[in-house]
């Protein structure tokens, strides 16, 4: 957090308290495993940019029920790291906001204890779509597009496969985590041009986009 941003408190209507505190849970779980705000929109199966409005916390947009399981699959955590437990009176959730040299909205989120004390939880602002945050893959963006076009050519996605079990199919066979961001890169290239096969994507019936010849 840049130190000189001046905060004011704001209030909070768009959304209740649990849904705030979701929205801060997974922020910390994405932070810890090193995905950009693309990179779980990706592995969700939704939209570039539906995190990161998601994580604007004036916004409407909230992480709806299904998405709790498909949270717990990504992060491999047990729920209660994404649902909070809101009979717990110790403390309010304070959220602030302030404006960086981009121009652009950082919010500020702290518990304020009965005691007086403040904690920090976080600190979230939108984040280009490209991003590559500190992770602990040690695999090339061409190793995943060479594991795709593999994969295409034996008949992996003769049927649809939605991105997070691309994934996973992926790590294990490559023996290690992979930035979710070459993987989508991968999937985006095989458009039919320049000699590429092609693959589309579109959502099913769960609402998730699927990959597929």
């Amino acid at each position: 957090m840049q130190v000189d941003l001046k905060f004011k408190i704001i209030n909070i209507t768009a959304m209740p308290r649990i849904e705030v505190e979701k929205t801060l849970n997974v922020f910390l779980l994405r932070k810890k495993r090193g995905y950009s705000q693309f990179e779980l929109s990706f592995l969700m199966g939704q939209r570039d940019f539906y995190v990161r409005d998601a994580e604007d916390l004036t916004h409407t947009l909230i992480y709806s029920v299904p998405f709790t399981n498909i949270f717990r699959e990504i992060f491999d955590c047990v729920i209660d790291q994404i649902v909070p437990d809101i009979t717990n009176s110790e403390y309010t959730i304070q959220i602030s906001a302030s404006k960086n040299k981009s121009d652009l909205v950082v919010y500020k989120a702290e518990k304020l204890f009965k005691d007086g004390r403040i904690e920090l939880i976080a600190t979230l602002s939108a984040e280009p779509k490209d991003l590559l945050l500190e992770s602990p893959s040690i695999i090339t963006e061409q190793s995943v597009k060479d594991w795709v076009l593999h994969q295409i050519s034996t008949g992996y996605f003769t049927g649809p496969k939605n991105a997070l079990q691309i994934l996973k199919d992926c790590e294990k066979e490559l023996g290690s985590t992979i930035r979710p961001l070459f993987l989508a890169n991968a999937l985006k290239a095989c458009n039919g041009t320049k000699g590429t096969p092609k693959l589309t994507n579109k959502k099913d019936g769960n609402g998730r986009f699927v990959y597929a010849l």
